[in-house]
């Protein structure tokens, strides 16, 4: 798999910190594709942050779904990923980490990357 742009390796774990002014099914798009590259690496975890990603509105509940699809794809059961957002993109009850969850999915979502740090520290496979 090729270099990824604002994706960075420390110890088992990744980092994706994209840019730019994209589309909700773009970002999704880009997250899919740091999640694929951390398992090709074999890391434990991923930090996502799509703080610096403008121009998304909140998805719907049928683009969330695409999302938890998505993501089951490319991340697999065994690579834990913390993907922090801004908090008017997350569902107050977390749908989209719920399906995601219900595939399979070790991940959650978080308005920090302090909280998002927290949590993959929390995994004992995956400490840095």
């Amino acid at each position: 798999m090729e270099k990824l742009a604002n994706f960075e390796v420390l110890g088992r774990r990744g980092y994706y910190r994209p840019t730019g002014k994209v589309s909700f099914e773009l970002a999704v798009d880009m997250v899919a594709e740091a999640m694929r590259l951390a398992r090709s690496l074999e890391l434990a975890g991923l930090l996502i942050s799509t703080n610096a990603l403008t121009g998304m509105t909140p998805p719907t509940i049928f683009a969330r779904h695409a999302l938890a699809v998505k993501w089951a794809e490319s991340a697999g059961p065994r690579l834990h990923v913390a993907l922090v957002a801004r908090a008017e993109l997350i569902d107050p009850q977390k749908i989209g980490v719920l399906m995601a969850q219900n595939r399979g999915v070790s991940g959650d979502v978080f308005t920090s990357e302090a909280a998002a740090l927290a949590w993959l520290d929390s995994r004992h496979d995956n400490r840095v």
